[in-house]
């Protein structure tokens, strides 16, 4: 029986890493709103297993707002953190 060789993921530049950062706060917070707003007395497991049901159209989503902001001249760049602000 022959194993698949693991493939290696691909190290991600500072601006990859932006846009996913932003991808998934604009998809999470998106929804969390919407849901909150529709279930207020909802518990952290109902919570869970909403945003599991729904994440990927989410995702699509905001993968196509950042997509749109970027062709509209936006750039996404992460702030520094504190400990390269202190590293300086």
């Amino acid at each position: 029986m022959a194993t698949k060789a693991k493939k290696e993921k691909p190290v991600l530049t500072p601006e990859e890493m932006a846009r996913k950062k932003a991808v998934k706060l604009i998809g999470y917070h998106g929804w969390l709103t919407d849901w909150k707003r529709d279930n207020p007395e909802a518990d952290v497991e109902a919570r869970r297993a909403a945003w599991g049901a729904a994440k990927g159209q989410r995702m699509r989503d905001a993968r196509r707002v950042v997509k749109r902001l970027e062709k509209g001249g936006l750039q996404l760049v992460a702030a520094p953190t504190p400990e390269a602000i202190a590293a300086e």
